[in-house]
């Protein structure tokens, strides 16, 4: 290990516990187009670290920077424990995060769906361009990977289930 990259590391373990000192500075110009700058801005304006975060809501402080360069997106489990400080419902506005947070709705709409226009389950998969597996599972309860999610938000924007 060089001694560049041991005073690098040194420092960015130091700098986890420490307090922000930007009492007066203004976070309002921060972007906040993704999950991740609408994280990153809530926790800046709360004056807390990524590791004081972390702490409060009991997830990895490696997670809290890997939503904020969105790395990652949040599972359901980890937007239910951010909103215990956050302001969920900014955090979760849009996209993928914003079908978690109402993903408990999301089967009965589909279901709903399903029926109104009499399709079997197998017919509704193939409208939405997924297998009959995974329509059955998501009817059932189940929440969509963010991949899928993405492969067919036009679909399921097209026939209003988001």
């Amino acid at each position: 290990m060089t001694g560049k990259t041991s005073s690098t590391y040194c420092f960015c373990v130091a700098s986890l516990n420490a307090k922000f000192s930007h009492k007066f500075y203004d976070y309002s110009d921060l972007p906040e187009d993704t999950f991740g700058q609408r994280l990153k801005k809530l926790r800046l304006s709360i004056r807390l670290s990524q590791f004081e975060l972390a702490n409060k809501v009991g997830i990895k402080h490696g997670m809290i920077g890997s939503y904020e360069c969105d790395n990652f997106y949040p599972t359901l489990d980890s937007i239910n424990k951010l909103s215990k400080v956050l302001d969920i419902k900014f955090l979760c506005n849009e996209g993928y995060s914003k079908f978690l947070l109402q993903s408990s709705n999301f089967k009965d709409k589909l279901v709903h769906w399903r029926l109104e226009n009499s399709l079997t389950k197998r017919d509704a998969a193939k409208f939405l361009g997924i297998s009959e597996r995974g329509y059955g599972l998501w009817e059932s309860g189940s929440i969509m990977s963010v991949t899928t999610y993405y492969k067919l938000e036009n679909n399921l924007i097209r026939y209003n289930l988001l």
